[in-house]
């Protein structure tokens, strides 16, 4: 029969691994809801910022685009008008030089000079300002259409309007070069108060020394440039609803998306928040050269709704034009829309699956709890027979006297049972009991619970191998091997830190990671058999501070286990006796003198070592404390102990 202790306790390593995996499944979820909530909303920040980063960098880079067109196409305006007028004087040349060739030898020369001028002074071209003029080389105006009242005359000291000569200057240049460039500042006749910059082609006719020209003012052919260029931007799109448009100075539409806008003076155009659209983008025009503006959009290409956009302007100075794009916010609605479903999917399949795996751990964690309760169970009371068969044997020894002594043996053994049991029970039934008490006040916390069952495990292992151990103890083909120090203490710890810290004993170690060679469980028992001594002298004091030190030394030669307390050390009369088989302080239901026997035994015949005791007064953080000193040696010579 078992205890009901027992009884608890196998109960315990059946149903608590279930619920600790549901405990678990539960607070994982949980945990898994919470931080994808969180995760939600750091998504939609880092979509919206992302979103809105992302479209007005898109914006800019149109505009910078367009910008850097315009720019370009002005520059070439100059040199395409140099063009065009070189290719209209080239062409009243070629018509004059057909006419000299024709006539020289008919007419007269001032009979060929009037065809020529005649032939030259219709003709006009770019909208009719075009036109050709003749001057000789002496500075006498031969043929202006323009200005018939100048022609016959002289005309060295006229002069432009920033104070230039003009024909002087082509007459010099005409000595130097058949044909050149030439610029003006001239009032136009519809405005006489402003100077245009006019520019020039000229190009000697060698046979009479004149000068054929044309000119043409850069603003004038420039505004043929602006409506090619407005053209081309009034057909560009980008994306669902991106367009560019531009505005003047004046908050005239110039090119826009909307037809109807273009040529509409829209300064006073304000949103239903009260911005003024179009003077809130000149003035960024015209004050910053370029930023972004936010506002409510008259019409969204798309849906023909206003809707909220955010639009970049840049100022081209050269034109008074501000030049614009923007993207809608709205389509960032929809996009949260499609993110958040597209996580809430997610979600349900991520606690479907966690579901399943806590089903699936839950029933792996009772099908493995209860093969172990069962085998336990089995072990307990093949346990509990042996034990209470050799209780039975023990006391029929008196009766038998050619038994005595295997008796007495076998009693041995199981003294050293219970001496080695007793500790590892009463672990068990502390933990037990404190998850038992913690979980009747809801204080359950699962790191501890999953510590609690990791020392019951190992316990219950360890008393599982006990019996094992103690029967081979005798045996002298027992297996050895070579084990870590760090891992032994490691396992110590495991087995006694729970109790010791029930006591408030501290456990303080400094271990060296080298290996000794020899029986690992036989060492462990040593090491045990040590550190319960030292917990039950600390039950005979009322001391502020308990201590256990375990640390190790490592030499050329030998490697020291020193293990040492603060319960005040042992009486000097005995001390030379505590390795004597049967020698005990302890009253006979506490100790029966074997253990520290059994360790100097297994130290000194198995293990090659030595182990030895001493008491010592020392200082630990600046306090003075007394206790027994346990030295346990173990000789580097011989390579079979030590690697």
């Amino acid at each position: 029969m078992l205890s009901k202790k027992e009884i608890k306790l196998i109960k315990l390593i059946k149903y608590t691994p279930a619920l600790i995996v549901g405990l678990v499944c539960l607070i994982v979820t949980i945990l898994i809801t919470v931080e994808k909530n969180i995760t939600l909303k750091q998504d939609l920040e880092t979509l919206k910022s992302d979103y809105l980063e992302k479209n007005r960098e898109i914006i800019k880079n149109e505009v910078e685009k367009i910008y850097n067109y315009i720019s370009h196409e002005k520059l070439n305006s100059e040199e395409e008008l140099k063009n065009n007028l070189k290719e209209r004087v080239n062409e009243a040349y070629s018509l004059s030089t057909y006419i000299y060739e024709k006539y020289k030898n008919k007419e007269t020369k001032e009979q060929v000079i009037n065809r020529i001028k005649d032939s030259l002074r219709a003709i006009r071209f770019n909208d009719n300002r075009g036109y050709f003029y003749i001057c000789n080389i002496n500075g006498i105006n031969i043929m202006h259409p323009i200005n018939p009242e100048l022609e016959n005359k002289l005309i060295l000291e006229y002069k432009d309007s920033s104070g230039n000569f003009i024909l002087k200057d082509a007459i010099e240049n005409a000595k130097k070069s058949n044909e050149y460039f030439t610029t003006l500042y001239w009032n136009k006749p519809d405005d006489l108060n402003a100077k245009y910059k006019k520019i020039t082609f000229n190009k000697v006719f060698e046979p009479y020394n004149f000068i054929i020209g044309s000119g043409e003012y850069l603003d004038d052919f420039e505004n043929i440039t602006k409506e090619k260029i407005l053209s081309y931007i009034s057909s560009i799109k980008y994306g669902k609803n991106g367009y560019i448009f531009i505005i003047d100075e004046n908050g005239i539409y110039l090119s826009h998306i909307e037809k109807s806008y273009i040529g509409l003076n829209r300064v006073n155009l304000k949103d239903k928040n009260g911005v003024m659209i179009t003077k809130e983008i000149i003035n960024i025009a015209k004050d910053d050269k370029e930023g972004y503006l936010k506002y409510i959009g008259t019409i969204k290409p798309q849906t023909r709704l206003p809707s909220e956009k955010i639009t970049y302007v840049k100022g081209f100075d050269d034109w008074n034009w501000a030049i614009a794009s923007g993207f809608y916010t709205d389509e960032f609605e929809k996009q949260i829309l499609i993110k958040q479903e597209n996580i809430k999917d997610k979600f349900k399949m991520n606690l479907i699956n966690l579901l399943l795996i806590s089903l699936l751990l839950t029933g792996m964690f009772l099908f493995i709890s209860f093969y172990i309760s069962k085998k336990l169970e089995k072990r307990f009371y093949k346990y509990k027979q042996q034990v209470l068969a050799h209780i039975k044997k023990d006391r029929q020894k008196d009766t038998m006297l050619a038994q005595q002594s295997k008796m007495a043996a076998m009693g041995e053994m199981l003294e050293n049972i219970a001496h080695q049991w007793r500790q590892p029970l009463s672990a068990i039934s502390t933990i037990s009991t404190g998850i038992k008490i913690q979980y009747e006040y809801s204080e359950v916390n699962k790191e501890d619970v999953i510590k609690s069952m990791n020392t019951i495990a190992t316990t219950t292992k360890y008393l599982s191998q006990t019996i094992d151990d103690f029967r081979d103890y005798f045996n002298p083909e027992k297996e050895a091997s070579n084990f870590s120090l760090r891992t032994i203490f490691e396992k110590v710890s495991d087995l006694l830190e729970p109790q010791l810290n029930l006591k408030s004993i501290q456990l303080i170690k400094d271990i060296d990671d080298v290996h000794i060679f020899g029986v690992e469980n036989e060492f462990l028992q040593v090491i045990i058999n040590i550190l319960n001594n030292s917990k039950d002298e600390f039950e005979k004091k009322e001391l502020e501070k308990r201590y256990i030190f375990i640390d190790t030394k490592v030499t050329d030669d030998e490697i020291v286990v020193i293990i040492k307390d603060n319960a005040g050390g042992i009486d000097e009369k005995i001390i030379d006796k505590v390795f004597d088989p049967y020698f005990t302080t302890k009253v006979k239901s506490k100790g029966t003198g074997i253990g520290l026997y059994m360790s100097k035994e297994i130290i000194e015949k198995h293990m090659k070592g030595s182990i030895s005791v001493f008491n010592e007064n020392y200082l630990y953080k600046e306090k003075s404390y007394i206790g027994a000193i346990f030295h346990i040696t173990f000789f580097k010579k011989d390579e079979d102990n030590i690697i």
